[in-house]
């Protein structure tokens, strides 16, 4: 796998590590290919909690797909199929994924980048952080799967400021709008609080985090498409697990619970 894309785990959290700062960690097909990889890596372990997706360098997120790139990756015979496929899986596995995922964004979102954050349950934002779609300059195209992402979060209004009017969002904006759960100073301040949220994260009760993950997942969903016994089931495995019998103990007797996803 291509070391533009960096995974690494620490105990019960993972990190996901776009690598490319020389271009603003802008993402070649290559790396999405790593998403899926890593992904699944990460799903198939079940010490991970949580995932924290982030940006080398200290100064972008992902600053979209590698424009330098595209006549090679989007521009042969059926490629811009396969790029398209190929980004959609690493998406999916972000934002199937039953694990708890961060995107830890410092610095330029653009392009890709969204498409990335958005994927993830949560997003914080660096004071620093700015935020934009300029499709429009490059007469790309977007599929309802990838926008829906986008819309189910800041809504159809913001959406096309951001696609049709290319306007870039600051991180305050960004907030104001719903993109990020929480602006931080830059720097240490913003590195220490996404450390600490993941190590909260972690220390939570497992099924707990499945099961309001699939629920909210299915709110999102069409009617028709919703599988509300299978949401039942899950909220009734959470009360009959020793999980939430640790949880009540742990709480009567002043301490740390020690889930164990049982």
């Amino acid at each position: 796998m291509t070391d533009k894309i960096l995974s690494r785990k620490d105990g019960a959290i993972g990190h996901m590590i776009f690598n490319n700062p020389d271009k603003l960690n802008a993402i070649s097909l290559e790396m999405w290919e790593g998403m899926s990889t890593i992904m699944a890596d990460f799903d198939s372990d079940p010490n991970i909690r949580v995932i924290v997706v982030s940006g080398a360098g200290g100064v972008s997120f992902i600053a979209g797909a590698d424009v330098s790139k595209y006549e090679e990756e989007r521009m042969g015979e059926n490629a811009q199929e396969h790029y398209a496929q190929t980004g959609e899986r690493g998406l999916s596995a972000i934002y199937n994924s039953e694990k708890v995922t961060i995107a830890a964004i410092d610095g330029w979102c653009i392009g890709g980048g969204i498409s990335v954050a958005v994927s993830c349950d949560l997003r914080y934002c660096s004071s620093k952080s700015k935020f934009g779609q300029p499709a429009m300059r490059y007469g790309i195209g977007y599929r309802y799967k990838s926008l829906s992402r986008l819309v189910d979060i800041i809504g159809v209004p913001a959406s096309k400021d951001m696609l049709l009017g290319g306007l870039q969002f600051t991180a305050e904006e960004a907030f104001a709008k719903g993109l990020v759960g929480r602006v931080m100073a830059e720097g240490e301040a913003f590195d220490s609080f996404i450390a600490k949220t993941a190590a909260q994260i972690a220390g939570g009760a497992p099924l707990t985090a499945k099961q309001v993950k699939y629920t909210l997942a299915t709110i999102l969903k069409d009617p028709a498409d919703r599988d509300l016994a299978r949401c039942e089931e899950m909220f009734q495995t959470c009360y009959a697990s020793t999980d939430y019998k640790e949880g009540i103990r742990a709480f009567a007797e002043k301490r740390k619970p020690q889930f164990t996803g049982a």
